[in-house]
């Protein structure tokens, strides 16, 4: 994996409307993944369009002035559902651009997006998949991966002495960004933010990156520094 950010801020031009990735992924191939945690079903509906106007932001800007449309990267915009956003019971719904007239025409855009329904039915998806899945539903570790997952949990856990549970967990890596929080939710959200802060300070992270993984203001994060010190 060569970059990884949560909470990754695109901001758009003027008048137009910025966004908030959960979890923005680059690998070692170049390739770039937005990974989604959506919890609420009130805005099913939106998704699609939802997932093309994060598709638009994450590429603008991917061409330096004088590359070719050759070097795009390949992107990938994964939402993990805890509902079934289509209604026809799949686990995995998985969308790439086709000719209508000749379904056998994939159109080569290297754009794909994925939308996991943790209600669905397994049995259509690989195994590993499967066990993710059902990890995120009920914390239950059946392979390494999901293993790796819960003891990344339990040191959360033991980091900010909070009962965390791996749903939490999910949730602060790919955090809700559903219309209409209440303010106890925007507050959670704030907290989050503070408590990766404070980490990447304890890390001897320097101001600009943590500015840059947060979106806090240097003066947000002298603040926090100092109270790291008042605490010692």
């Amino acid at each position: 994996m060569s970059y990884v950010e949560p909470e990754k801020s695109f901001e758009a031009k003027l008048r137009t409307k910025g966004i908030r990735l959960d979890l923005f992924v680059i690998d070692e191939d170049g390739v770039a993944y937005d990974i989604e945690m959506q919890m609420d079903n009130s805005y099913k509906q939106f998704l699609g369009k939802r997932s093309r106007y994060y598709v638009s932001l994450m590429d603008n800007g991917a061409l330096k002035k004088d590359e070719p449309y050759s070097q795009l990267r390949k992107s990938y915009v994964i939402f993990i559902c805890t509902f079934d956003p289509f209604g026809k019971g799949l686990a995995k719904y998985t969308f790439n651009a086709i000719c209508n007239e000749d379904h056998s025409l994939v159109l080569d855009d290297g754009v794909t997006r994925v939308f996991i329904n943790t209600e669905g039915d397994r049995h259509k998806i690989s195994k590993e998949l499967a066990n993710l899945i059902d990890y995120i539903s009920t914390g239950e570790v059946t392979d390494d991966y999901t293993r790796q997952l819960d003891e990344e949990v339990r040191e959360l856990r033991n980091d900010t002495g909070k009962g965390v549970s791996y749903m939490t967990y999910m949730q602060t890596m790919m955090e809700e960004r559903a219309m209409g929080f209440d303010e106890g939710t925007i507050y959670g959200r704030e907290q989050t933010t503070k408590d990766f802060a404070i980490k990447m300070l304890k890390a001897n992270k320097p101001y600009d990156e943590i500015s840059e993984f947060t979106a806090l203001t240097r003066e947000q994060i002298s603040e926090l520094a100092a109270s790291i010190h008042r605490v010692h």
